[in-house]
This record gives C-alpha cells, structure tokens and sequence, in this order.
C-alpha cells in the first residue's frame, strides 16, 4: 500500500494469458489450421525479426517419419499481448513464450479462429 492506504499492483509479467490468434483468416493461415491445429496442440512464440515488438505463433506440426520438428505459422499476438510477453529491456530473445492451443474453429472456408493459452517464459 502507498502512504494513501491504495493497493498498488505489481506490474510483473503475468504467469499465464488466453488470447486470440490474429491473422488466421487469411487462406494461407487457415489451410494450416484445418490440417494440423487442434485442441491441446502447442504453439512457440517468436519475436519478428522486422518489428521485435511483434509478436508471430508457430504452430508444431507433426514431424515427418519422427525425425524434425516442424513449425508452421498461423498469426500473431495482438499488441497489447506482446507489450506484456516483452520485458521492456530485452530485445534479444527469438522465443517468448509456449502455449497451448485451446480451441479451433475451422470450417471448410478460408477463415478459422484459434484461441490459445501463453505460458511466457521464465527470465
């Protein structure tokens, strides 16, 4: 509390966020989603090498034969998301956070929406 007696808040990272992947609209997107996207699937967060305020959302595909990992992109964070997976005074990191694929809708049509939840990492 402040010398008022106000409850201030702590303006640490938060543990965990739901939110609602952009860009999966467009046709490219949504193709990936209807193939490889469903409930509990994992996704990494990845820093955009032309805007490190932009946040994109990997998907990890099913590897072939077992042997790679494959990550596809299905959008992105909204700002407001990112400004909080972004600590303000590291600009390096390629990966931010993991998270878990919560709910899909992807019809036949070039449009899906994906919901996740994004475990920030640690630092």
């Amino acid at each position: 509390m402040d010398e008022i007696g106000r409850t201030q808040i702590s303006a640490a990272r938060p543990k965990t966020l739901f939110t609602l992947v952009r860009g999966t609209t467009s046709p490219a997107s949504a193709a990936v989603v209807r193939d490889h996207c469903r409930e509990n699937s994992r996704v990494e967060l990845r820093r955009e090498k032309s805007d490190p305020l932009a946040i994109s959302v990997w998907l990890l595909c099913p590897s072939l034969r077992g042997l790679v990992q494959t990550r596809k992109r299905i959008g992105d964070v909204p700002e407001d998301i990112a400004a909080a997976l972004l600590p303000a005074d590291d600009r390096g990191a390629i990966v931010v956070g993991r998270g878990t694929v919560k709910a899909v809708y992807a019809p036949a049509r070039d449009e899906a929406v994906v919901t996740v939840e994004i475990e920030p990492l640690r630092r």
